[in-house]
C-alpha cells in the first residue's frame, strides 16, 4: 500500500471511533511520506482522542513546521494545549487560527470554551455570541453559550439556550445533561432527573450522565443511590476522572475520609492534571489532619487552575490552622480579588484581621460578609465555625452567642453551639442546646445524633436510642447514626441489633475498615475499652494502614497502662501517616510518663510543628520545661495558652509552678489563685486544682482535690499513678509511695509506675528497692534511658563502678549522646544529695 491508501484507511477506521487503528495507518502513511501535514493533521487528532496530549501537539507543531497557514493544526494544537493545563498557550493559538480562518465558528467556539475556564465569562459570550453570527445554527456554541450564562446566574437565558439547542438537536445529549445541570441548580431536581433519564435513553451507555445523576441523588440526600450511580458510571468507563471525583466526594461526607481519599488518587492517576482532584483530595487530606499534604494539593491545583477561588479559600484555611496569619490574609484577599463576593474569605479575614488585633479592618470585612449573607445570624455562625476549626473554641463560642442573641429562633445557632459545648465539655449545656434545636427544626437529624451520644456518654441508654431512632427516621442514611446505634446496642449486649447496625451502615458506606474504626471511637467514647480496642483491631485487619485506628488504639492502651504496645502503635502511625501531629502529641506524653524527657520534647516539638495552635501539645511542653528545668520556655509556651482565651485550671497551675521556680512568688500566687476561681471539668482539673491548694497552704482542700480526680475518672489507675506523681513532688512521699503499691498491684505491667516509686525509694535511701524498680522498667521497656541512669546513679553511690559504667553505655546505646548522658546522671546523683558526684558529672 502506498502512502495515501495509509492514509484513507486511517481516516475511515478514525471515522468508526477507532483511533488507535487509525494512528497505526496514519503512522505507515507518515513513515513512507514523512511531510505528508494531512496524515500528521489526523494522527495529531486521534491522539487527542486517546488523551495523548503531548503526542498530539508534536502531531501539530510538525505540520506547522511544514505549512504554518494550516488553520486546523493551529485548533488541534489549541484543544491538546488546553487538555494539558496549558490555556493561555491554547488561546494563543486559537487566536492565530482565527487569524487564519476569520469565519470558523469552530474555533470561536474553542476560545470561547477556553476563555470561561480562564474565568473570562464576558470574553467566552463574546466568542458564542461571534459564532451564532457566523453559523445560527451551531448547535455546540448554544450549549457552550448556555454553560456560561448558568454560571454567571443567567438562568432563564440559560434554558433558552439548552432549547434552542434541542430545538436545532433533539438527540444532542449534552444538551439535555447542561438543561439537567441548570434545573439542579435551580433546586428543580425532579426535572434535573428527567433530563438525565431523557439523555440516558439516547444513550444507555453515557458514563458522564450517571455522574450528573448521582450528582443530584446527593443532593436529594439518597446516598446509596448517588454511589450506585457513580459506580454505574465506572462500570461503563473506569477512566471516568469525573466519577471517582464525586464518588470520592461522597464517601468524605459519609465520613469515609481514607475511602475519599482512595477515589481522589485513582482520579489523579488517570488524569495528572486535574485540578479539581488535587483541590478534593487536599480536602480530605486536611480532614485526615494531613496539613502538609493538604497544603501540597491546593498549591498544585492552583498551578493548574490559578482562578480556582475555593482552592485559595482552602489553602488559606490551613495557613489559618498553621497560624501563618498572613499567608492566610494573602489568599483571603487573592480569593477577593478573583470574586469580589467572595462572603466567606471577608469572614475569614476578618477573624485574621482580629487575632492581630487590627479591630477595624476585621470590622470592615464582616459588615461586607453580612451584606453578602441571608442575615447578620448566619455571618455569626460562619465565622465561630471557622474560629472552631483553628483551634479557638472560646471566640467561636462568642460567636454563636451574638447569633443567638440576634436570632434567638436560629436552630443553626443553637446546633452549632451545642456542638461545640460538647467539645468544651459543657455536657448540660450542649444537651439544652440540642433540645432547643429540636424544638425549633423537629426535623434535625444532626441535633438528636449529638444529643444521642451525649445521653449514652451519661449512661441515659434508652433516651440515648431514642434520639438516635429519630435521627434515623429524619435520614434513614445518616451514617453516624448507625454508628453510635450500633456502639450502644454493643454496649448493652446487644450484639445482633449491633450486627443489623453494621450490615446496614456497611450498605450505605461499604467500607469495613472505615466502620469499625468510628464504631470504635464511639465505644472508647462510651467508656466500653475492649471493644473499642476489637474495632480498632477489626479496622487494621481490613486494611492495615487506616489512618487513626493505630493511634486511636494506641491512646487506649496508654490509658489502660499497656504502654509498650501503646508506643509501638504511635511508631506505626507515623509510618502511615508522617504528618500526624496527634501521634507525636501522644507518643510525647508517653515519652513524658517512661521518664524520656528529651524524647518527649521532640515529639512535643515537632506536634507543634504540623499544627502550631495544637494547644494540649503546647500544655504538656511547657510542663515539661518545668519539670526539665527551663522556666522561661514553660512560661512562653503556658503563657501563649491563656493568652489565647482558653482559660485552663492546668495551664494556670503549671505557669505558676514556673514562676515558683524563677522565685517570682507573687505571679504563682496569682496564677494558683486563677485556677482556684474556675470551674473543674476533668480528673486533671482536680489534680492541679490539688497542687494549687498546696502552694496556698490549704492541705485539706489539698486531698480532697485529689481524691476527686480519682473519683471522677474513667481511668482511675492511670489518675492513681498521677496522684502519686503529684504527692511526690509535694513532698508527701508516703502517699506517693501509697498510690504506686496500689497501681501496681493492679496493673503489674506499667513501667512508668516502677520508675516513678523507684525515683521515691531512692530519695528515701531505699536503694535495694529503687534498683528491683528501676530493672523492672528496663525489663517491661529494655529502651529506658530514664530507668538506666538511675539505676547507674545508685550503683555508683554503692560503689559498684563497673556496673554503672555499663549502665551508663547502655544509655549511650539507646541513642544518648555521652555528654547528655552524664549530664542527666549529674541530675539524678543531685536529687539523691550526692552533689560532689553530680558536678564531677
Amino acid at each position: 500500500m502506498n502512502a495515501e491508501a495509509f492514509f484513507n484507511q486511517g481516516l475511515a477506521k478514525a471515522q468508526k471511533g477507532d483511533h488507535k487503528g487509525a494512528i497505526a495507518d496514519l503512522t505507515e502513511a507518515i513513515q513512507l511520506y514523512p511531510k505528508y501535514a494531512g496524515a500528521l493533521l489526523h494522527r495529531g487528532n486521534a491522539r487527542i482522542a486517546l488523551r495523548d496530549h503531548q503526542g498530539a501537539i508534536a502531531d501539530f507543531d510538525e505540520v506547522l513546521q511544514i505549512n504554518p497557514k494550516i488553520a486546523e493544526a493551529y485548533m488541534g494544537r489549541g484543544t491538546a494545549l488546553a487538555h494539558a493545563g496549558n490555556k493561555q498557550g491554547a488561546v494563543a493559538d486559537f487566536n492565530q487560527a482565527i487569524q487564519l480562518q476569520p469565519k470558523s465558528a469552530a474555533v470561536y467556539v474553542q476560545r470561547g470554551m477556553v476563555r470561561a475556564e480562564l474565568n473570562d465569562p464576558a470574553g467566552a459570550l463574546e466568542d458564542f455570541n461571534q459564532a451564532l453570527q457566523l453559523a445560527p445554527n451551531a448547535v455546540s456554541a448554544y450549549i457552550q453559550r448556555g454553560i456560561v450564562r448558568s454560571h454567571t446566574k443567567d438562568v432563564s437565558g440559560a434554558l433558552e439556550d439548552f432549547n434552542q439547542a434541542l430545538q436545532l438537536a433533539p438527540n444532542a445529549i449534552v444538551a439535555y445533561v447542561q438543561r439537567g445541570i441548570a434545573y439542579s441548580d435551580m433546586g428543580e431536581q425532579e426535572r434535573a432527573i428527567a433530563d438525565f433519564k431523557q439523555a440516558l435513553q439516547i444513550n444507555p451507555n453515557a458514563a458522564h450522565v450517571y455522574v450528573q445523576l448521582g450528582i443530584v441523588r446527593a443532593k436529594q440526600k439518597d446516598q446509596l443511590g448517588a454511589i450506585a450511580d457513580f459506580n454505574h458510571a465506572l462500570k461503563l468507563n473506569p477512566n471516568l476522572l469525573a466519577a471517582y471525583v464525586q464518588r470520592g466526594l461522597m464517601r468524605s461526607t459519609l465520613g469515609d475520609s481514607q475511602g475519599a481519599l482512595d477515589d481522589f488518587n485513582r482520579g489523579l492517576k488517570l488524569n495528572p492534571h486535574a485540578a479539581s482532584a488535587y483541590l478534593q483530595r487536599g480536602i480530605a487530606c486536611a480532614e485526615l489532619g494531613n496539613k502538609p499534604k493538604a497544603l501540597e494539593d491546593f498549591n498544585r491545583a492552583l498551578e493548574l487552575d490559578p482562578g480556582s477561588v475555593e482552592a485559595i479559600l482552602n489553602r488559606g484555611k490551613i495557613h489559618a490552622e498553621l497560624g501563618d496569619r498572613e499567608a492566610a490574609i494573602a489568599d483571603f484577599t487573592q480569593a477577593l480579588q478573583l470574586n469580589p463576593h467572595t462572603a466567606h474569605a471577608h469572614l475569614y479575614r476578618s477573624v485574621m484581621q482580629l487575632e492581630l488585633d487590627d479591630r477595624q479592618k476585621a470590622s470592615e470585612d464582616f459588615n461586607l460578609a453580612v451584606q453578602m449573607l441571608p442575615s447578620a445570624a448566619d455571618a455569626y455562625i460562619e465565622r465561630g465555625l471557622f474560629r472552631a476549626q483553628i483551634g479557638n473554641q472560646h471566640a467561636a463560642l462568642e460567636d454563636f452567642n451574638r447569633c443567638l442573641r440576634m436570632h434567638s429562633d436560629s436552630a443553626a445557632g443553637y446546633l452549632q453551639r451545642g456542638l461545640l459545648r460538647t467539645t468544651l465539655g459543657e455536657m448540660d449545656g450542649a444537651i439544652a442546646d440540642f433540645d432547643q434545636a429540636i424544638n425549633l427544626d423537629p426535623g434535625s437529624d444532626s441535633a438528636y445524633l449529638h444529643r444521642g451520644l451525649l445521653k449514652a456518654q451519661l449512661t441515659d441508654f434508652e433516651g440515648a436510642l431514642a434520639d438516635l431512632n429519630h435521627a434515623i427516621q429524619n435520614d434513614p442514611n445518616l451514617v453516624n447514626a448507625y454508628i453510635n446505634r450500633g456502639a450502644i446496642q454493643l454496649k448493652l449486649g446487644h450484639a445482633e441489633a449491633a450486627a443489623a447496625d453494621l450490615q446496614t451502615l456497611l450498605k450505605i458506606s461499604p467500607n469495613p475498615a472505615t466502620a469499625a474504626l468510628n464504631r470504635g471511637l464511639v465505644l472508647a467514647k462510651l467508656g466500653n475499652e475492649e471493644g473499642a480496642i476489637a474495632d480498632f483491631n477489626q479496622a487494621l485487619q481490613a486494611n492495615p494502614t487506616t489512618i487513626g485506628a493505630h493511634l486511636n488504639r494506641g491512646i487506649l492502651l496508654a490509658e489502660l497502662g499497656d504502654q509498650s504496645h501503646a508506643l509501638a502503635d504511635f511508631n506505626q502511625e507515623l509510618k502511615i501517616n508522617p504528618a500526624s501531629a496527634g501521634a507525636y502529641l501522644q507518643r510525647g506524653i508517653l515519652h513524658a510518663e517512661l521518664g524520656e524527657n528529651a524524647a518527649a520534647l521532640k515529639d512535643f516539638d515537632q506536634a507543634l510543628t504540623l499544627n502550631p495552635r495544637l494547644q494540649v501539645a503546647r500544655f504538656q511542653r511547657g510542663k515539661l520545661h518545668t519539670e526539665v528545668g527551663i522556666p522561661q520556655a514553660a512560661i512562653a509556651d503556658l503563657s501563649q495558652i491563656l493568652t489565647s482565651k482558653a482559660a485552663a485550671i492546668p495551664a494556670y497551675v503549671q505557669r505558676g509552678l514556673a514562676y515558683l521556680e524563677l522565685g517570682k512568688r507573687k505571679p504563682a500566687m496569682d496564677d494558683f489563685g486563677e485556677a482556684l476561681r474556675l470551674q473543674p471539668k476533668s480528673p486533671d482539673d482536680h489534680l492541679y486544682l490539688g497542687i494549687a491548694h498546696t502552694q496556698l497552704g490549704e492541705s485539706r482542700a489539698t486531698e480532697e482535690d485529689l481524691n476527686q480526680a480519682v473519683e471522677s475518672s474513667l481511668y482511675p489507675v492511670k489518675t492513681c499513678l498521677q496522684r502519686g506523681i503529684l504527692q511526690a513532688k509535694l513532698g508527701n512521699k508516703l502517699g506517693a509511695l501509697t498510690d504506686f503499691d496500689y497501681v501496681v498491684r493492679v496493673n503489674p505491667h506499667l513501667a512508668s509506675v516502677y520508675l516513678h516509686r523507684g525515683i521515691v525509694r531512692a530519695m528515701n535511701a531505699d536503694t535495694e528497692g529503687a534498683i528491683a524498680d528501676f530493672t523492672q522498667v528496663i525489663h517491661l521497656y529494655p529502651a529506658s534511658t530514664a530507668a538506666a541512669i538511675h539505676h547507674g546513679a545508685i550503683q555508683i553511690i554503692l560503689g559498684e563502678a563497673d556496673s554503672a559504667a555499663q549502665a551508663l553505655n547502655q544509655v549511650v546505646q539507646n541513642g544518648a549522646n555521652s555528654a547528655e548522658a552524664l549530664y542527666q546522671r549529674g541530675l539524678v546523683r543531685a536529687t539523691l544529695a550526692d552533689n560532689k558526684g553530680a558536678v564531677a558529672d
